[in-house]
């Protein structure tokens, strides 16, 4: 019967809320913050690309898998900023494959040495469910006539984004439609997309000639699943190169290494657990590349 596919995407969905994962988790989303808040787009002086790669849960099958390309920049009048997001999202037998357009009108605030934006983003997403990946009790059971099942939905985020030289300080809403989604021809709540809403806010110290320090968190919550917090802190070599660590609050330590080289950008960060999931699992791995194209008569790239 349908109870037993239901009973089985009901964990899934248990599973995704409870690590806030209806929509991607992200290890350096310091670098990309695009992806959380549509306001930072055009928030540097250079057209900013980004390929983002994760595996999580490394040495158990069918666990979450990200793949992202993002792109923004401000547009020459400095007041507004446009970009994009192309991703794919996998875990278990969902997945999620999108297309996000993102704007941001940018004004200067005290006395011009800060900026506030906000940021609208609106995407399409194809939903699919593999039922091929299900194990039945019932081998009879209709639903199981379904080989894969697709639905298209639309959505939306909102954010705004304070930004200086030094700091930043973002608040964004992301699934703000929250349409259900059909499964198996029926709607249920089990399916329904949920509003998650994110802060975030750090702070860069310079720490002599060479060296910088920037601490930052994250918190997120659903409202529907447990809150959950990131604490970050960033270290800084000649402005090239980084060192990061970071704790989530769900149990897991983050380790982040990077650097620039001219104008390319690359990240790699490993996460371990620390819950009775070691025992399951070799860690996830995330990478990132970017290319910062400048802009001719425009002076830097902002690191927020």
């Amino acid at each position: 019967m349908k109870k037993i596919i239901l009973i089985i995407i009901s964990f899934s969905f248990l599973a995704i809320a409870g690590f806030s994962q209806q929509i991607p988790l992200y290890s350096q989303y310091m670098f990309n913050k695009l992806l959380l808040n549509p306001a930072v787009t055009g928030n540097t002086d250079a057209i900013e690309l980004r390929i983002t790669a994760r595996q999580q849960w490394m040495g158990i099958e069918n666990t979450p898998s990200t793949q992202i390309i993002s792109g923004h920049l401000r547009l020459n009048n400095g007041t507004m900023g446009v970009g994009g997001v192309i991703y794919a999202d996998r875990f278990g037998p969902e997945s999620r494959i999108g297309l996000q357009g993102n704007y941001s009108y940018i004004l200067p605030v005290f006395n011009e040495e800060a900026r506030l934006a906000f940021g609208l983003s609106f995407q399409v997403f194809q939903y699919q469910m593999d039922y091929a990946n299900f194990t039945s009790l019932d081998i009879d059971d209709p639903v199981l006539a379904y080989n894969k099942e697709n639905s298209w939905r639309p959505e939306s985020d909102f954010g705004v984004y304070l930004y200086g030289e030094k700091y930043f300080a973002g608040l964004s809403a992301n699934q703000l439609i929250a349409l259900p989604v059909k499964i198996g021809g029926d709607e249920a709540e089990l399916n329904t997309l949920i509003r998650h809403y994110n802060l975030m806010g750090g702070y860069n110290f310079s720490v002599g000639r060479d060296f910088n320090l920037e601490p930052s968190t994250l918190l997120k919550t659903s409202f529907k699943a447990p809150f959950q917090a990131d604490i970050n802190i960033k270290g800084i070599y000649q402005k090239d190169y980084w060192l990061g660590f970071s704790y989530r609050t769900s149990g897991d330590i983050i380790t982040m290494l990077g650097l620039t080289y001219k104008d390319f950008v690359f990240g790699l960060a490993y996460d371990l657990a620390t819950s009775k999931l070691i025992h399951y699992q070799n860690g996830t791995f995330e990478i990132m590349l970017g290319y910062n194209i400048p802009i001719t008569g425009r002076s830097g790239i902002s690191r927020f």
